[in-house]
């Protein structure tokens, strides 16, 4: 800017540049900010054209020709590197400042929605800091700053209004405590959900059929609850039964459905007769009788025995609604992206970010689970979730202090909830991740005991094991995954992948890896290369490198270091890089 534009405010401007780029060197050099080379070109990047006056011109497409080397074609519609990143340096340096506490005494921030930083003294913007976009900048460099007055002109100039500023302290004290009282009434109050509740409906019938129908309910309640994601409550004794002369048990009032929780009602209808065995169902919203889904399944009776048929009608069924990709789940994931909230809803946006592998997701999880704690720091849904989070996006294996938060959310969910097969999975994958392989392996076996029906911890055992060197004990358990769903769990089918790579058989290894594809699956796309590689595929190849590079997260560390802070055993990634060099892939 022009001297004469700054006139009167030189010393303040040149004063707060120096306070704001002394803290952005603090951070960069402080090993602490556990951020990847990418984010701190970024960080830089923006103070950089905060302070030369282009903040108004910093955009999507400019941030990743100027600081990701994108070419000029870059389509940041097709391409959403930058909102990933900017994200994930977001949550870097709020994790930052968490730890470093109040001694941060200035602070830089990056507000969603922009690339324009924010300098922040005690909560407060840094004075004589110039405002995001250019315009606005300028007309402020036109009126005189209020904050480079003297204290003394400052001081005379209050001074007649300290009898109105003691009076507006009482009124405050007095709108604070209005506010306390009526704060949980006010609209703007985040809005918690939790798990959805089933009621299992079983029709009475006639006769042996009426016990036939008893016993598939009881069964199914059993399976159902066994799923951490649902909550399961069991019929409710006919009427004209007096169960407290029968059990001796006294209900203190009804089932109530959980605050937030929406609840399903599920009615199944179980007949047998000497050829086969079926169960009809049919999921019904309670609030609205609407009928969401239903259907049918068939066993016949060819062999084995009668009860084994019934539960395994009745385990896959209990699998389809409850599982990862069941029937409830989804509807809950739909009514999450219609009606956001906090909560368990948290959990089904990082439930579906996780099973599709989408690193924009996983950020937007991150955040909605970070808010949930905040509220609710005694969830044990919410905390399992956050540690997966913390493990699937890789900050885990990256930073020593992210590892131990996550190994502790998890411990944490496992002591609140101890029969939650979920909070051992995050507690399996936490320590996995901190380098306790054994201890991961016994949390994942917990965990298979808890809830034996739900093919995806097999699947995500299996995975573990497998990378990490035991790899006939991960192919049986991908293949006990395999046998009790309909689809293949994402783990359960990379493991079988591997395991045909690792025994020669390349063109089944490149097939699997085709049906797994996924732009930002970094272990799926590095096995598609060394497949395409071993076969001398030269075409196939390129394309998986393309794709391989374009999506890249970690543009400082080679892929051999990625597969190490994921676990992989060294000669199985050996295995790989002699499969990458003949595709002609280069280690960064």
């Amino acid at each position: 800017m022009e001297a004469s534009r700054n006139a009167g405010q030189t010393n303040c401007i040149a004063v707060a540049e120096c306070e704001a780029r002394a803290a952005l060197e603090r951070i960069l050099a402080d090993s602490q900010f556990h951020a990847t080379e990418r984010h701190r070109k970024l960080l830089r990047y923006v103070v950089d054209e905060f302070f030369a006056g282009r903040s108004g011109q910093v955009k999507a497409y400019t941030i990743a020709i100027d600081v990701f080397g994108r070419p000029a074609s870059f389509d940041p519609a097709t391409d959403p590197i930058v909102r990933v990143e900017a994200s994930r340096l977001r949550a870097a340096l709020a994790q930052y400042y968490e730890a470093l506490g109040e001694r941060a005494e200035l602070r830089i921030e990056l507000p969603k929605g922009n690339y324009v930083p924010q300098f922040v003294i005690s909560g407060e913007p840094l004075r004589g800091v110039l405002e995001s976009t250019t315009p606005v900048a300028e007309a402020a460099a036109e009126q005189p700053i209020e904050l480079a007055i003297a204290p003394a002109v400052l001081a005379r100039k209050w001074r007649p209004l300290a009898g109105f500023a003691a009076l507006g302290t009482g009124v405050a004290v007095m709108a604070g405590a209005f506010y306390v009282s009526i704060a949980d009434h006010l609209p703007w109050q985040p809005v918690f959900s939790a798990k959805p509740t089933i009621v299992v409906d079983v029709p009475t019938r006639q006769g042996a059929d009426d016990d036939v129908q008893k016993k598939a309910g009881d069964y199914l309640v059993h399976a159902l609850s066994q799923f951490s994601a649902v909550r399961t409550l069991a019929p409710v004794s006919p009427a004209g039964v007096d169960v407290a002369s029968i059990t001796g048990w006294v209900s203190s009032a009804p089932p109530v459905k959980l605050q937030g929780s929406k609840e399903y009602r599920l009615s199944i209808a179980y007949s047998t007769d000497e050829r086969r065995h079926e169960v009809s169902w049919q999921v019904i919203d309670v609030q609205s009788n609407e009928a969401l889904r239903s259907g049918s399944s068939k066993v016949a009776l060819d062999s084995g025995d009668a009860q084994e048929i019934q539960e395994k009608l009745l385990s896959r069924l209990a699998l389809s609604l409850a599982g990862e990709e069941g029937v409830i789940v989804s509807l809950e994931a739909a009514r999450q992206l219609v009606t956001p909230s906090i909560g368990f809803g948290c959990v089904l946006q990082a439930d579906v970010a996780l099973a599709r592998i989408d690193p924009e997701g996983l950020v937007s999880a991150h955040g909605c689970l970070e808010k949930s704690v905040a509220y609710q720091a005694a969830d044990a849904d919410v905390l399992a979730s956050l540690a997966m989070v913390l493990v699937a996006t890789g900050e885990a294996s990256a930073a020593p202090t992210v590892a131990e938060r996550a190994l502790k959310l998890a411990d944490k969910a496992v002591a609140l909830a101890p029969q939650s097969s979920q909070s051992y999975v995050a507690q399996m994958q936490a320590r996995f991740a901190a380098g306790d392989r054994e201890a991961a392996f016994i949390s994942g076996r917990r965990a298979a005991a808890l809830n034996p029906l739900d093919d995806a911890i097999p699947a995500r055992l299996g995975l573990l094991l497998f990378v990490s060197g035991a790899y006939s004990q991960g192919v049986n358990l991908a293949r006990v995954a395999d046998a009790g769903s309909e689809y293949l769990h994402h783990d359960a089918a990379l493991t079988l992948a591997l395991e045909d790579y690792r025994s020669g058989r390349y063109r089944e290894a490149l097939r699997r890896a085709r049906e797994l594809a996924n732009p930002a699956d970094m272990a799926v796309n590095l096995l598609r290369v060394a497949a395409a590689g071993q076969l001398g595929l030269t075409r196939e190849a390129t394309s998986a490198l393309d794709g391989l590079r374009l999506n890249e997260t970690r543009a400082s560390q080679s892929y051999d270091t990625e597969l190490v802070a994921r676990g992989y055993a060294p000669d199985l990634i050996a295995l790989l890089d002699d499969g990458l060099a003949k595709a002609g892939f280069a280690q960064q």
